[in-house]
C-alpha cells in the first residue's frame, strides 16, 4: 500500500536549512566538516535532497541549483 507524502512546511525545514535556494521551493544548508572542505545539501518540501562536497561552498550552491532548476 502506498503512502502518500506529507509536504513540509516551510518554516519546519527552515530550522534545518536555513538558506533559500534561487530554485522556488529549495532551502540549503553549508556545513564545514573539515577546513576549507564543505558539504552543502538541498532540500525541497518533499524530503528530495542533493548534496555536493567540495571546497568551494558557493560554487558547490551553484552547481545545486543548476540540477534542480
Amino acid at each position: 500500500m502506498q503512502r502518500l507524502i506529507t509536504p513540509k512546511t516551510e518554516k519546519v525545514i527552515l530550522r534545518t536549512h536555513p538558506i533559500f535556494s534561487k530554485v522556488k521551493g529549495w532551502f540549503i544548508k553549508v556545513k564545514e566538516f573539515q577546513n576549507n572542505a564543505f558539504v552543502v545539501e538541498a532540500v525541497d518540501r518533499y524530503g528530495r535532497t542533493i548534496s555536493k562536497q567540495g571546497s568551494d561552498p558557493d560554487n558547490l550552491i551553484k552547481e545545486i541549483e543548476e540540477l534542480i532548476s
